[in-house]
């Protein structure tokens, strides 16, 4: 009977210690603790639930540094990709070519009208 007893207060140690591992980000580990108090008591619900919930956490963590880590992976492919010309400037992209062609275009219309405006009114 004691034997029993020790074995549950273990098991409920190692389930404090889980949430204690919880609590600091520790999820490995919360996890390697609660794996042993289902192993010691298999029949225990809430450690069977609590391990379920932070293999979920656990899950959800690594997807999301999987997406980081691709994200960042792109960025350098990037980067790569705007290569130097012999000249020393960045060989620029279809838009960032056309952005400037455009404001200019339009800033000359701009001007063109004010200055047909200007001679109407000359003539006027």
């Amino acid at each position: 009977s004691s034997g029993i007893n020790a074995e549950y207060g273990n098991t409920k140690a190692l389930y404090r210690k889980g949430k204690l591992l919880e609590q600091k980000g520790e999820l490995e580990e919360a996890e390697k603790a609660l794996k042993q108090a289902v192993s010691i008591e298999p029949g225990s619900q809430g450690c069977k639930q609590f391990l379920k919930e932070l293999s979920k956490k656990i899950a959800n963590q690594k997807k999301k540094q999987q997406q980081m880590y691709k994200k960042m992976l792109n960025l350098e492919e990037e980067e790569k990709e705007k290569k130097v010309t012999g000249f020393g400037e960045k060989e620029t992209t279809w838009l960032e070519g056309a952005i400037p062609m455009v404001a200019g275009a339009v800033t000359v219309g701009a001007l063109a009208i004010a200055a047909y405006n200007g001679f109407k009114s000359l003539q006027g």
